[in-house]
């Protein structure tokens, strides 16, 4: 599997663990990420798929902008679904990129997919 470009919010898709353990078939990565995940996206998992906890099978995804496989909080994203509908590559290509409150309150837990936008916007 090749790397991707940018997920629409800015992050690597090629950095997650989730994509590597895809990429990979690292079951073990799929583990430790299913138990990890389970607890720093509880309420999104509950809001987006109606569970209380991730299993490793759940752990697979081929990147953002991929027809195949896409994490469940991918799958359901808000700004992948903005992005979509706006034909756009990034959010770093649209015209409310610094007045959007989806993805400005993402920022507040992913500082480095702004950065990874900002880049692309200079």
């Amino acid at each position: 599997m090749k790397k991707q470009e940018l997920a629409y919010c800015g992050l690597d898709c090629a950095e997650c663990p989730v994509f590597i353990a895809t990429a990979t078939d690292d079951e073990e990565l799929r583990q430790k990420t299913a138990k990890e995940w389970s607890k720093l996206y509880a309420a999104q998992l509950a809001e987006y798929a109606g569970k209380n906890e991730l299993e490793p099978e759940d752990m697979n995804c081929e990147g953002c902008h991929s027809e195949g496989d896409h994490f469940i909080g991918c799958m359901y994203c808000p700004i992948r679904k903005c992005g979509q509908d706006k034909k756009i590559t990034t959010c770093a290509g649209c015209n409310e990129y610094g007045i959007c409150d989806m993805l400005n309150g993402f920022f507040t837990l992913h500082q480095h997919a702004k950065e990874n936008l900002d880049r692309m916007r200079m």
